[in-house]
This record gives structure tokens, C-alpha cells and sequence, in this order.
């Protein structure tokens, strides 16, 4: 019997980034506009790029990248 390996995804994890003085001077507006923090803003940017990414057919992400789900 051949022997599975994986690596167990944890519940949750802590990224570092890096952004932009545009960037972050954007997040800080739209952090005070939505009465969210910046973490829990970030969390649902990240929600919607997945879900953007997942909604994207195949052959688009194969034919054009990243500019899939950049675009529009």
C-alpha cells in the first residue's frame, strides 16, 4: 500500500505584507467607510480575490493569468 503524504492546513495563520503608501492610505479609508478594522478588511479582500479566482474558467486563467482576475 503506497504511503500519503500531506501537510495538515492549519485553522488559521498569520501572513506578513507589504504595502504601498497608496495602498495603505486606500485600506485606512475604506477601513473607516466600511467601521472595520484593516485585518478584517484585508480578510475579505483576500475572500473575494478566492472567489474571483475559483468563478474564473479555466482556459481564461490558462489564455491570460493573472490579468483574469484583474480584469473589470
Amino acid at each position: 500500500m503506497p504511503r500519503i503524504k500531506y501537510h495538515v492546513t492549519p485553522e488559521s495563520g498569520r501572513l506578513t505584507i507589504t504595502l504601498n503608501k497608496r495602498q495603505l492610505k486606500e485600506f485606512k479609508k475604506m477601513s473607516i467607510e466600511f467601521e472595520m478594522s484593516i485585518d478584517d478588511l484585508l480578510q475579505v479582500a483576500v475572500d473575494s480575490f478566492i472567489h474571483k479566482y475559483q468563478t474564473v474558467p479555466t482556459d481564461q486563467l490558462d489564455k491570460n493569468g493573472i490579468k483574469s482576475l484583474t480584469e473589470g
